[in-house]
């Protein structure tokens, strides 16, 4: 390297430096800084006295309690948000199990600690239940138009926010699950993505049967006993027979012949599976998947993405993806279910609230959303207009793009009401007891009824 350019790299390294040290002003005021120009092929450095502007939040801050999984997303949103408007966000990051415990405790002993929470869209009726969000209504409304909500997928949009015409968050990640397949594995044997669990069941059955002492399976199934995971599995099955947790009046119908189908499909399913599915959580299934090792599996639409990057994955561009497939029978539907989905809400007890809402229009706004959702190891799209941006159907493919558009047409989301954080226990704990064989699909479901009429007072 020249004497020039190592002057130049010096230059700008102390220049960096010194701006990181400073501490953000309070009002406009005189800066000093470098620049480096040539005079008579010479290096000279300059000193340049320029006004720097203050931003509106200059020297403010708050507390953003988020997820694991959310850690490069929520990291870089505050980075953006510091950048544009001078507030400090704290970026306090929780395993996603403890999100809903941790706000819960927080406000119930009057800590305070946090202004903005990452929220686990089924816990949003406990949540408001507990005081823990803010009731921001309102300003939903008053910035409806002019942030442009109505860009939000329908899908998402009420779901994730509202309980009893209330608003309490703005959709932050958007999660359903579609099925992706290797089409190398499934070409080698004469296979075309399925359509329904039957044909689901006879590819897996075949390559597994064939592959297996090779490490290759024909799908993996995520059965690890937790409720997100489980549930999400069963829940893909579920509405693809045609069933429901509740009918159309609210009563249990989670042991309904479709649901019984839609469990003993999962059961037999698992026979064929990456081992072992009752211990298969996103790790595992992501471990067997990005080395070429499953030929199909059920994951969230950020998938993509990561089997397109060589530091990840052996299997750049050999993946597809298709809709759940359906089951069989008179009910039989095609379904995308919103397993997981997040948004991001106010607490009750937020220290700056002005600052607070200023971070959820941040993070609503569509240029912001379409940055986030183009991230390794970001977000979702929650707007409509995200899918049909250049760059993030670059970033994903034009293929997921319109496959996660045609999926929103056959959504199914969970429930958000308060008394769905017991309910969803009860459901998995005899799901997994019905994957390892402890108890058969329908005395599995037929004891989740009954507890479930006991906890609702319906008995």
């Amino acid at each position: 390297m020249s004497k020039r350019n190592i002057l130049l790299a010096v230059v700008l390294i102390l220049s960096v430096l010194l701006a990181s040290c400073q501490a953000p002003p309070a009002e406009p005021q005189v800066v000093e800084v470098t620049r480096v120009v040539e005079v008579e092929g010479e290096t000279v450095i300059e000193y340049v006295e320029v006004e720097e502007e203050a931003k509106i939040y200059d020297g403010q801050s708050i507390n953003f309690l988020t997820i694991q999984p959310h850690t490069v997303s929520s990291k870089a949103l505050a980075s953006w948000f510091e950048e544009e408007t001078g507030a400090r966000v704290n970026v306090l990051v929780v395993p996603y199990g403890n999100v809903t415990e941790k706000a819960v405790l927080d406000v119930a002993a009057g800590s305070g600690e946090y202004d903005v929470i990452d929220y686990w869209y089924p816990m949003l009726g406990t949540m408001v239940e507990n005081g823990v969000l803010l009731d921001i209504s309102d300003w939903w409304d008053e910035n409806y138009d002019e942030l442009g909500f109505d860009d939000f997928l329908p899908t998402y949009e009420d779901l994730f926010t509202e309980i009893d015409g209330k608003r309490y968050g703005i959709p932050y990640d958007g999660d359903l699950h579609v099925l992706y397949y290797n089409k190398t594995i499934l070409a080698e044997y004469g296979f075309e993505p399925p359509t329904t669990w039957d044909e689901y069941l006879e590819i897996c059955q075949t390559i597994t049967e064939a592959g297996a002492a090779d490490g290759v399976y024909g799908c993996g199934i995520m059965g690890a006993k937790v409720p997100l995971i489980l549930i999400g599995s069963f829940l893909n099955r579920l509405g693809g027979y045609g069933g429901a947790f509740f009918d159309e009046t609210g009563y249990p119908t989670v042991n309904s012949p479709e649901a019984v189908l839609a469990l003993e499909a999962l059961i037999t399913q698992s026979e064929y599976a990456l081992p072992e599915p009752p211990a298969v959580a996103f790790d595992e299934l992501l471990g067997g998947w990005l080395t070429g090792n499953v030929a199909m599996a059920e994951f969230w639409t950020d998938l993509g993405q990561m089997t397109d990057n060589p530091e990840q994955s052996t299997i750049p561009g050999e993946w597809g993806v298709v809709a759940m497939p359906q089951g069989t029978g008179d009910n039989a539907n095609k379904v995308a279910p919103i397993n997981a989905g997040f948004g991001m809400g106010v607490s009750n007890l937020a220290q700056n609230q002005e600052v607070a809402l200023a971070f959820l229009e941040f993070a609503s706004r569509p240029d912001i959303v379409v940055k986030a959702n183009t991230l390794v190891g970001g977000l979702d799209p929650t707007r409509t207009s995200t899918l049909d941006d250049p760059a993030y159907r670059d970033h994903v493919s034009p293929e997921l793009a319109d496959a996660i558009k045609e999926a929103h047409n056959f959504a199914v989301g969970w429930p958000t009401n308060a008394n769905w954080a017991e309910l969803q226990e009860v459901l998995n704990e005899n799901l997994s007891l019905a994957l390892i064989g402890d108890k058969t699909a329908q005395e599995a479901l037929d004891d989740t009824q009954a507890q479930w009429l006991t906890i609702l007072g319906l008995e």
